[in-house]
């Protein structure tokens, strides 16, 4: 007679052990391919808003770039409705920074993990009609440092500068309307302090010596600003 013998518990535990470190091994590679797909996203989505700003710009007489949609506050204009928010009396923004305006430039109004990209411009570049619009002559306020030191300046007199928040969030506007905790790290704090300094720098996690960052900065520079409008004819 032939006998049939079934599996051990012993056996099945070392079955299962080996199959949940197989498992661990492929869901750690997707998880930072899905990392990367969002890093991706958000990255090509601010390249297209810069472009938008330049567009916009352009579509303008005479030329400038358009206002934040301001998060809370008073004034002008819907907090957190995507339309820039400015005063037609004075012709100044409303706030210069805030959401990126994405209804009036007709792009996306989130990042890759669904908080809302946020946007700084300088009064130089935005004023409108009574005020004195940009000309070749303008520069702005603007800068992007290595941290918040900003003892290494990566990028200066900047007209406009546009960003994420990355995986953690910490600062963005939400889609609710509500802002996300605010960061601890000091690189962090500084692209949520409304002031006119910036940073970017290379990622680092939670615990790091350089403390965590995950932003994912862009910026629109006076110099492609400038030689877009005049190849438009919108300047000199």
């Amino acid at each position: 007679m032939t006998s049939e013998r079934g599996f051990t518990l012993i056996e099945m535990a070392i079955v299962l052990v080996i199959v949940g470190l197989l498992l661990g091994g492929l869901l750690m590679p997707l998880s930072a391919q899905m990392d990367q797909q969002r890093i991706s996203v958000t990255q090509k989505a601010l390249d297209e808003i810069k472009e938008a700003l330049i567009g916009y710009a352009i579509n303008q007489t005479p030329p400038h770039l358009p206002c934040p949609d301001k998060t809370g506050g008073g004034g002008a204009g819907t907090a957190n409705d995507g339309l820039e928010d400015f005063t037609i009396a004075t012709g100044a923004c409303v706030t210069n920074e805030g959401n990126i305006p994405w209804a009036t430039l007709g792009v996306t109004d989130v990042d890759g993990w669904g908080n809302r990209i946020h946007y700084r411009v300088d009064a130089n570049f935005s004023n409108r009609s009574p005020l004195v619009t940009f000309s070749l002559a303008s520069t702005g306020t603007l800068r992007v440092c290595q941290t918040a030191a900003c003892t290494t300046i990566v990028a200066n007199t900047l007209p406009a500068v546009i960003l994420s928040y990355g995986k953690n969030g910490y600062g963005a506007i939400n889609t609710a309307g509500n802002q996300n905790p605010l960061p601890t790290s000091p690189d962090e704090l500084t692209n949520t302090d409304g002031n006119t300094d910036f940073v970017s720098r290379t990622p680092s996690p939670a615990g790091s010596p350089a403390g965590e960052f995950d932003d994912i900065v862009v910026w629109l520079s006076t110099g492609l600003l400038d030689s877009r409008m005049v190849s438009a004819q919108k300047l000199p």
